[in-house]
């Protein structure tokens, strides 16, 4: 899936906050760099905010299964293609302990 912006280098990131540092504007330093003035003000209120200018990370939802348990449960269904999901899960629960839906 392709990205829905463009992403700013952390080189520019650096400039944009040394710009800043020396006193310019909002929208002389997007000027300079050639960047909007409102991804300048971002780049620099996230500075602000958390003295970095690197992108936080996006936390997703946990895995449910480990790949240890994910390639057990492609070892059971190489070896049988026709273990139906309900007795591949009881299985799989009786080995891991772990509560699973089908």
């Amino acid at each position: 899936m392709a990205r829905r912006y463009k992403v700013t280098a952390n080189s520019i990131r650096n400039l944009i906050i040394e710009h800043s540092k020396d006193g310019k504007s909002i929208i002389t330093v997007g000027k300079l760099v050639q960047i909007s003035h409102s991804t300048v003000f971002a780049i620099i209120k996230r500075w602000k905010l958390r003295n970095e200018i690197e992108n936080a990370l996006k936390s997703g939802a946990p895995h449910k299964l480990t790949p240890r348990n994910r390639s057990f449960i492609m070892h059971k269904i190489k070896k049988n293609p026709k273990l139906s999901a309900v007795k591949l899960t009881a299985e799989l629960e009786k080995k891991i302990c772990n509560k699973s839906k089908p």
